[in-house]
């Protein structure tokens, strides 16, 4: 059915749920491997016209050289992480993602209210663009994603890869040799991997990510046009955006829950005291 777009008019979050349950009834409970213990990522996008594109390869920051990217985060981050440093190439890139650096990855979670409490909270950041557009959540089943790939010897991966496993070698190389290449990676198909949690902030938003090769936007690649696509985007009102943020942040999912720090905090108290 290729990806399904069909899952329109969002204007609560019963039946935005709704709409995830039903992807994952077909999906997993009545679909693919039954019993399996696998979960559907969701991603949040202001509009629902927009790819699936890592921010390194968009228009804005073509001709931007990765690896000098990496080497100046690294460089100057560690005097502002507070707590544990990151230990190996991928904590520090996952770090460098999650607090907007341009790298291949794009952020997904596994929970679909924090993806719609991200796609809803756009009315906060720009209101005058807000009313244009129709926020999504993607969804996405990573299991799907990575039986797409293939390895040395014909070998293929069950489920997200995690980064320790030599798989996720050729999507991201030590730095010393992506400067010798000229290159950060020898993939072609984007993959689903699964991060440590180096930051509490990926802690509290359940983040996941999508690690990009050579292809450029999840939504284009050939295996997104077939009949056993597992990637849908669920369009949401717009007109219903501001009463949605209230209903989630009632239940919880609030600036302070899911960034953990004294800004966020700040920004909670005020939008209630500017209500009233």
């Amino acid at each position: 059915m290729a990806i399904i777009e069909a899952l329109r008019d969002v204007g609560s979050i019963s039946s935005y749920l709704s709409k995830c349950a039903y992807l994952r009834k077909a999906w997993i409970e009545a679909g693919d491997r039954p019993g399996e213990e696998e979960t559907l990522w969701y991603r949040a996008q202001p509009e629902e016209n927009l790819g699936l594109t890592p921010k390194l390869y968009r228009p804005e920051y073509r001709g931007a050289y990765e690896a000098e990217i990496r080497q100046e985060f690294q460089s100057r981050a560690t005097q502002l992480k507070e707590g544990r440093l990151p230990q190996t190439k991928y904590d520090w890139y996952f770090l460098m993602q999650h607090y907007g650096a341009p790298t291949r990855l794009l952020d997904w979670t596994e929970n679909p209210l924090v993806a719609l409490y991200f796609a809803v909270r756009t009315l906060r950041d720009s209101k005058d663009n807000a009313r244009k557009y129709n926020p999504v959540v993607w969804v996405l089943n990573p299991w799907w994603l990575n039986s797409k790939l293939k390895f040395k010897n014909d070998r293929r991966v069950e489920g997200p890869i995690l980064p320790d496993w030599k798989e996720a070698d050729r999507y991201l190389r030590d730095l010393e040799k992506a400067f010798e290449l000229d290159s950060d990676t020898a993939a072609k198909l984007p993959a689903a991997i699964e991060p440590p949690y180096v930051d509490r902030r990926i802690a509290s938003q359940v983040s996941r990510f999508v690690i990009f090769g050579q292809a450029r936007d999840l939504s284009k690649i050939k295996s997104a046009r077939r009949d056993d696509c597992r990637l849908a985007k669920i369009v949401i009102q717009r007109k219903v955006r501001a009463r949605l943020l209230d209903e989630l942040e009632r239940m919880g999912t609030t600036e302070t829950n899911l960034f953990l720090d004294l800004e966020h905090l700040c920004q909670d108290i005020s939008r209630r005291w500017e209500k009233r």
